[in-house]
């Protein structure tokens, strides 16, 4: 997540617009198992709270899961007593504990450890040819990722801006054999879900499992009130409201998540 402050207010006003003209569509997420389910982010906890919902209809469905994180969000605290190395290890064991309870129990975790916050100065390269080559490895059935725009570039905070175009740009890059052909057979990605979108083709209702995606989120301790600005092994659990305080501002929703579905 790693949010910084912005000027909100025109944002909100785009954003609202764009969501308020996307139709309606069915949930495809109900019927499908036995998939490869690949999602990537930038930090751990963007994968939940822009489609955790999604992901809750997937899971326990026999789908194979596949998280990729391009960093490991190792600066996101506000307590000055924390160590960006120990904020590593309890973001990765948060991001396991979120996908049990998601019902990935078995969810396969790549971590490519670029710097939290550094993304946008990564070597553009690098970073597209280590996602390409994930793409073909895993050959997913359906890709969640940030939304780069379809129309207009959509802007995004640090990190997420990098993470949108290195994921639209490795699923384009994976379908071509002459490109990188080390990287093993092309392989073109049957459906893509682009989410943190101002373009919305499909609005999904997630309340049958709205609860579920705010106890995943829980799981991301660290980063929610109190543990954010003073973090304790055993410490007290998220309020609700500050689960969806960190939901609303980047979906524009709680109980529905909007998709740019390629």
């Amino acid at each position: 997540m790693n949010l910084y402050p912005i000027s909100l207010p025109r944002l909100a006003i785009v954003t609202s617009l764009s969501l308020a003209q996307a139709p309606l569509a069915a949930n495809p997420f109900k019927e499908w198992d036995r998939k490869t389910v690949m999602v990537i982010s930038p930090h751990p906890d963007d994968d939940i709270i822009g489609c955790g919902g999604a992901l809750a209809f997937l899971g326990g469905r026999q789908n194979r899961l596949i998280a990729v994180f391009l960093t490991d969000g190792e600066k996101g605290t506000q307590d000055p007593s924390m160590e960006p190395e120990a904020i590593r290890r309890i973001r990765r064991r948060e991001a396991a504990a979120a996908y049990r309870v998601l019902g990935f129990p078995e969810g396969e975790f790549i971590w490519l450890d670029y710097g939290d916050g550094e993304l946008d100065f990564a070597p553009p390269r690098d970073v597209r040819v280590k996602v390409t080559q994930l793409i073909r490895r895993f050959r997913p059935d359906l890709v969640f990722a940030l939304d780069p725009g379809a129309t207009f570039a959509r802007y995004h905070y640090r990190d997420h801006r990098t993470a949108a175009l290195v994921s639209a740009d490795a699923i384009g890059i994976a379908m071509w054999p002459l490109e990188h052909p080390e990287l093993g057979p092309a392989f073109r990605v049957p459906e893509v879900f682009y989410f943190y979108t101002a373009e919305a083709n499909l609005t999904l209702d997630i309340s049958d499992v709205y609860n579920r995606k705010l106890d995943a989120l829980a799981q991301h301790r660290s980063q929610l009130p109190p543990a954010s600005t003073h973090y304790e092994p055993q410490g007290a659990p998220p309020a609700r409201a500050d689960l969806e305080a960190t939901i609303r501002p980047l979906t524009s929703s709680l109980t529905t998540e909007f998709f740019r579905r390629r």
